[in-house]
């Protein structure tokens, strides 16, 4: 755990590599006894650039182990620019980490899919060296953020996007072996509307999804919203049902009031609990250099909460299974200093 005492920023117990630039928490998963957290890291600056997956592991949340780097971009390869956000799933033995593979030359808005796989626990990682899904729909002007997961025996994929007529939308894909993916069209796919009661709207396009399936009744779809020029916004949800590989919500309502969470990552975890890790969307105070370790942004404060027919807010410690609040929680009165994950728990939405 960290505990300089001389950087008034700096995170007592909360996971925070020793500087350089942070954001999305990515690849979170349990594997063979341990949580696994990557995140969009730069590993030469404190600026928005050469990302890579940084990786920690832990067997309670509290004490992380860092491991070496994850994911790095191939220079000259589909990834050249960056290894941009995404999701990891345990499969057997091995771990596959997916993730939006980023080059300038090819575009800033089109970061299709690839992958790596470790079968050493997460100590190190054999990128795929080519696109897993090279051909993208032909009507999306925006395409990033893989979030796979396993649906009985087999897998499905959800990826951001935006479509040329103006709706945001969450791409569906399935496969039987996390190597041959299939499109089956958008799982959700709406113009920009208001969320909640609020002047807000969902979005030109929606980055991050995340899907967090119910044995049967009412699921969540989270998604972070984005615009053209203003780029991130805030964390929107959609609670409904799926049918026939398409996803039917009411109005959309506030995963979080933010601003200090964006890029939200789900993880299941053992007994069936999911947890939930986001990043900063604008963070209270601009970064500064550390007395101790130089410039980073930290994360995971712990949160926890429980959605009866929305993720809350925010909420009390770990211990809570069940939130009482049939809406969301009130944001925290106190606003956090610095950029920062933010941890929430909830058994899923009720049926």
């Amino acid at each position: 755990m960290s505990t300089p005492p001389l950087d008034p920023h700096y995170p007592v117990a909360h996971l925070r590599p020793p500087r350089n630039w942070v954001n999305d928490p990515n690849g979170l998963v349990f594997h063979d006894g341990y949580y696994h957290v990557s995140y969009q890291y730069n590993p030469y600056g404190a600026t928005h650039a050469n990302l890579h997956w940084g990786h920690f592991r832990s067997t309670d949340l509290l004490s992380w182990e860092p491991l070496p780097i994850a994911l790095s971009p191939t220079p000259g390869g589909v990834d050249g620019d960056g290894c941009f956000s995404g999701n990891a799933v345990s499969d057997g033995d091995r771990l596959v980490a997916f993730y939006s593979a980023h080059l300038v030359a090819r575009s800033p808005q089109h970061q299709p899919v690839t992958c790596a796989v470790s079968h050493d626990g997460g100590t190190t990682f054999r990128p795929r060296g080519e696109l897993l899904i090279p051909e993208l729909p032909e009507d999306c002007t925006m395409y990033r953020d893989p979030y796979v997961w396993r649906d009985v025996d087999d897998w499905r994929m959800l990826v951001g996007a935006a479509l040329a007529d103006g709706r945001a939308a969450t791409l569906l894909y399935d496969s039987p072996d996390l190597e041959t993916w299939t499109y089956r069209g958008p799982f959700v796919a709406r113009h920009p509307e208001p969320i909640g009661d609020t002047l807000e709207l969902t979005g030109e396009g929606w980055e991050c999804p995340q899907y967090l399936p119910a044995a049967g009744g009412q699921a969540a779809l989270i998604f972070s919203t984005w615009t053209e020029p203003t780029g991130p916004q805030r964390v929107a949800a959609l609670i409904g049902e799926e049918h026939d590989g398409r996803f039917k919500a009411g109005a959309p309502v506030w995963a979080d009031h933010g601003p200090d969470c964006y890029a939200p990552a789900l993880l299941r975890a053992p007994g069936g609990k999911w947890l939930c890790g986001a990043g900063p969307g604008k963070p209270a105070t601009k970064p500064g250099p550390s007395p101790v370790d130089g410039p980073a942004s930290s994360r995971c404060p712990v949160r926890s909460t429980s959605a009866p027919t929305a993720p809350c807010a925010s909420g009390p410690p770990p211990s809570c299974s069940r939130c009482a609040a049939s809406a969301p929680c009130r944001p925290r009165e106190r606003p956090m200093a610095r950029n920062r994950w933010n941890w929430a728990a909830w058994d899923g939405p009720s049926t």
